[in-house]
């Protein structure tokens, strides 16, 4: 009996992981018979069942330059065929292989002027990407979080947030606003170019 209960989300998301470029499964089982880290090309997997689908959404991302990015879409129609032969019956996915949402923001920051505005600003965008980049993959971003690691910078006093933005890659979509929180969604985010980052920097009196 066992045997027949459906797999939860975490042996989907294990699964996508263990996903390698360039094997096949045998005929009756969802294991390969040679395990080969070397072609685990998914890197990051999130599997989730969205409240308004009846399908099982799966996003994945691979690494390019030791960041996170997008799989070659001949690879992705690999997994998705991966995917449909180890499921569940009458499971319906949807898989998701899309370059990373693009992120917007803009802070005020109060320094202290014993110290070097630059040096503060460059170590303030640094926070900024680092927070975005770390992300765990499908978490969920916070206008709050962004904040508290802005406001452990060196010389940073206040930081205030004035806005921040995101959009899906790909498509004519505009930019909207984020109202406290979001999960990205291709499973994660980035500032794509330095303009996207926003730093107005005040004296603190």
């Amino acid at each position: 009996m066992q045997a027949l209960k459906p797999h939860t989300l975490k042996w989907y998301r294990d699964k996508t992981l263990a996903f390698q470029d360039g094997y096949l499964l045998p005929a009756d089982g969802d294991t390969y018979e040679v395990i080969d880290p070397a072609a685990q090309v998914v890197k990051y997997a999130a599997a989730v069942e969205p409240a308004d689908s009846s399908k099982l959404l799966i996003k994945i991302a691979g690494e390019a330059g030791g960041l996170r990015d997008k799989l070659p879409d001949d690879t992705a129609t690999q997994i998705f065929n991966y995917l449909q032969w180890i499921k569940d019956a009458g499971v319906r996915i949807d898989l998701v292989n899309r370059s990373p949402d693009a992120y917007r923001c803009e802070v005020d920051i109060y320094y202290n002027g014993m110290q070097l505005a630059d040096r503060v600003k460059d170590a303030v965008r640094e926070a900024i990407n680092g927070y975005i980049e770390n992300l765990p993959f499908n978490g969920e971003y916070s206008n709050m979080a962004l904040i508290d690691a802005l406001q452990v910078v060196e010389g940073v006093v206040i930081a205030e947030l004035k806005s921040a933005y995101s959009h899906p890659s790909g498509g004519d979509v505009n930019f909207t606003l984020i109202n406290a929180k979001r999960i990205p969604d291709a499973g994660y985010f980035r500032a794509y170019e330095d303009t996207d980052i926003v730093i107005n920097m005040i004296p603190y009196e």
